[in-house]
């Protein structure tokens, strides 16, 4: 049986869960600044104390038990919260700070934002690690509830019970095609009607191969519709798809603007009237006052203020 909590050494719980993170007593040792025997005898007190082998190994590798692994989300948290509480009464150094930063992105706002928000986290606190998750807000919000998140941003359409929010952007549509298509022709952009607009397919970028969206309510209400050719799950690819055809993308113009001078596309203005959307910024209520966490806030939004700066 474990032991009772008041008999346990938490300090053990720090080395658990850096040898779950690292699957290596070596690696764990370094990064906790001990000796590897000290991690070691650790891990042997951890054992004597779950009953359990925690983790055991297999080849170069250390596979955790199933314990282990239930364990460790639990022990994560608690660790996280244990930080955030020292950190909101102490005083707080950026390029001091050494810890793993989730941030939960969209594949459409971490090609808009991520790169510029790593590059002034690195500058800024060059000890952190940084890791970016596929996640999007009302679909993935439970991961900031759990603690398995630090951050989620992505496109939002109303606030999420239980979490705070900022808005990061606001994002409009434009249209993208090949540059040699009819609409565009040898001069460049101009004004394009309606009536050619729906004459020519289109691509739709959906995750889930759904072949409608918000160009076509637009489109109903004024009694026409278009063509949806196909249907591809990724914003980054899809322009690609435009070259040497006469289809047409709807792509958020931030995204388009990058993209379109990368593969030599054009655009042009949607002759319908299509709802923009918000980029929003997604955290829970527990990391308000943290320190870090209020620094992590300020510097994504001050990239995001850059971006519309530049636009």
């Amino acid at each position: 049986m474990p032991v009772p909590i008041q008999e346990l050494d938490l300090n053990l719980l720090k080395v658990f869960d850096m040898l779950m993170e690292e699957r290596s007593v070596s690696r764990a040792a370094q990064r906790l600044g001990i000796t590897q025997s000290s991690t070691s005898n650790a891990l042997d007190r951890l054992r004597r104390a779950l009953d359990d082998r925690v983790l055991e190994r297999s080849g170069n590798a250390m596979v955790p038990t199933r314990t282990a692994v239930e364990l460790w989300p639990h022990v994560q948290l608690a660790l996280a919260q244990i930080v955030t509480g020292l950190n909101s009464v102490g005083e707080f150094d950026a390029a001091a700070l050494r810890q793993t930063v989730s941030i939960g992105m969209d594949e459409y706002s971490l090609a808009v934002l991520g790169p510029a928000i790593e590059a002034r986290l690195r500058a800024a606190a060059p000890r952190i690690r940084l890791v970016f998750l596929p996640a999007t807000p009302h679909e993935d919000e439970q991961a900031l509830f759990s603690g398995k998140l630090d951050l989620l941003v992505g496109p939002a359409w109303r606030p999420i019970p239980g979490l705070e929010r900022s808005v990061l952007l606001h994002e409009t549509f434009v249209a993208v095609v090949d540059a040699d298509h009819p609409l565009v022709g040898t001069r460049g952009t101009r004004t394009v009607r309606i009536e050619d607009y729906v004459r020519y397919a289109h691509i739709l970028v959906s995750r889930r191969g759904y072949v409608t969206g918000n160009v076509d309510a637009g489109l109903r209400r004024l009694g026409m519709r278009r063509t949806i050719a196909m249907t591809t799950p990724y914003y980054a690819s899809a322009p690609r798809f435009l070259r040497g055809t006469d289809r047409i993308l709807n792509l958020g113009r931030r995204l388009a603007r990058e993209l379109t001078e990368e593969v030599g596309l054009r655009t042009f203005e949607i002759p319908v009237n299509v709802p923009g959307f918000d980029i929003c910024l997604f955290w829970h209520p527990r990391n308000a006052r943290a320190k870090p966490h209020q620094w992590l806030r300020s510097e994504i939004e001050a990239v995001a203020a850059d971006v519309y700066v530049q636009t």
